[in-house]
């Protein structure tokens, strides 16, 4: 009875935790980020203390490594989309043009066989009175979204905010780790630290599984772009590799921003075909090898179950929640494993 009363009072502090943080998701991200951080880099603090530096001067030295490291990727990142996308505006016009005189024969030869009221030329001067508003209103969007008082606030607060939260924890880790151990009943410390041991495993193997996955496909894709002759095609693999740690979100974006590349020199066809190729076959290697062998089979995730809890993180808590799907749902794998085996103990399941 005891411990019956003990599973539902923490199913109960889950499903109260969920809401809570449900309720705060708006200014959460800051917090949420410095605490994967701070677990995330504990080890490298632990180990720094081993050379006799002060853990709180480790963790300011990491905490600005990370932080350094994250500006210098924006810098970089930055003036590339700003290139392409400056390149493609100037080229937009010719390429449109291009483009129109390739189907202008195809669209005469359909009308012609179906009777369709306009014509090509009718058609084109149509097309060509609502350019003007398609990018009227993309500027409007991306005047708004730069100006929207909460996607700056979040800017700020992941810029400002993080690196002091994960600094904090870090610096104070092992007292807080502490403290919530001697916070446990001593009969259940033992069956609770087994718990915590599978999940930090867990949340281990998942880590470094998604550390190799990235770098082979930072491999791939720059290997791949370089064969199939698109520019630029190193920072494009690395990436497209590097944001895969965000599950399709990532690929996704890899392939707008080389699509857009491909776009803004564009020499053909054949090369936009290719570069779809590309990130298909890769996506099957990732998906039907690479992705299970170095992180399903270690964490114990099935593809529909990581699709789901995409969704559901997305849909709950933003993009914050995409960021953290693959992590939590690992640790809820971990706890539901874990129910199943007691569970099969018990009188209900044996009788």
């Amino acid at each position: 009875m005891n411990r019956n009363l003990w599973l539902w009072t923490l199913a109960a502090a889950l499903v109260a935790s969920f809401y809570f943080i449900k309720s705060l998701s708006a200014i959460f991200f800051p917090f949420l980020m410095g605490v994967i951080g701070a677990y995330a880099f504990n080890g490298t603090v632990t180990r720094l203390g081993k050379y006799r530096i002060k853990r709180g001067v480790a963790s300011a030295l990491t905490v600005l490594a990370v932080l350094m490291t994250f500006v210098v990727l924006i810098m970089v990142f930055i003036p590339f989309v700003q290139q392409q996308i400056v390149t493609l505006a100037i080229k937009a016009p010719q390429l449109a043009g291009s483009w129109w005189q390739d189907l202008k024969p195809l669209l005469s030869s359909v009308n012609e066989r179906i009777g369709a009221a306009a014509s090509p030329d009718e058609l084109k001067a149509k097309v060509s009175e609502h350019v003007g508003d398609i990018f009227t209103w993309s500027l409007s969007l991306i005047t708004n979204l730069l100006t929207n008082g909460m996607a700056l606030a979040n800017i700020i607060s992941l810029v400002i905010l993080t690196p002091i939260i994960m600094f904090y924890l870090l610096k104070d880790w092992p007292r807080m780790v502490k403290s919530v151990h001697d916070l446990i009943p001593f009969k259940y410390r033992p069956n609770v630290m087994l718990y915590a041991s599978r999940i930090d495993q867990t949340l281990s193997d998942y880590a470094r599984g998604q550390l190799l996955v990235c770098l082979a496909l930072m491999v791939l894709y720059s290997v791949s772009l370089s064969l199939i002759g698109v520019n630029q095609p190193i920072f494009l693999g690395v990436m497209t590799g590097f944001l895969s740690f965000i599950p399709y979100i990532g690929a996704f974006l890899g392939l707008l921003a080389t699509l857009a590349n491909g776009l803004a020199h564009f020499e053909g066809w054949n090369q936009i075909i290719l570069i779809l190729v590309v990130f298909i076959a890769v996506g099957l290697v990732e998906g039907n090898l690479l992705s299970p062998r170095l992180i399903g089979e270690r964490v114990g995730l099935h593809p529909v179950w990581i699709i789901f809890a995409l969704l559901a993180s997305a849909t709950w808590f933003g993009f914050g929640g995409v960021l953290i799907a693959l992590p939590v749902s690992a640790i809820i794998g971990v706890i539901v494993r874990t129910a199943l085996e007691w569970y099969k103990t018990t009188k209900y399941y044996t009788n």
